[in-house]
């Protein structure tokens, strides 16, 4: 993002914060085919299942690349339906990305 000195990240990222937090109640709360519980924890990245724990491991940390179509088969073969992994994915990707914009943020507002 490029901002003048007289336009902070920060101040940017607040005019959508509402819209953040409508996606994030959506994802989190919303009926789905899994649990809430679960995609709160995948989306703080806290214990899950052994059967996830990896997965979701890879999605946050920086090997989401790596995910292949095993990890999506065993996932499949442990019981989990398309729509539970797609559930968990974007749930696990939230909480990632929400994890590094307040850290980024952080930052930002420890150099003024």
């Amino acid at each position: 993002m490029i901002t003048s000195s007289n336009n902070h990240p920060e101040k940017e990222f607040q005019r959508h914060a509402d819209k953040v937090a409508a996606l994030r109640l959506r994802v989190l709360l919303s009926s789905g085919t899994t649990e809430p519980a679960t995609r709160n924890l995948a989306f703080r990245g806290e214990q899950l299942p052994a059967s996830l724990h990896e997965y979701v491991t890879k999605i946050r940390g920086t090997a989401s690349y790596r995910i292949t179509d095993e990890d999506l088969n065993n996932l499949l073969a442990a019981g989990f339906s398309q729509d539970a992994i797609f559930e968990i994915t974007i749930a696990a990707a939230l909480g990632a990305a929400t994890e590094r914009l307040e850290s980024g943020l952080a930052a930002l507002k420890e150099a003024d």
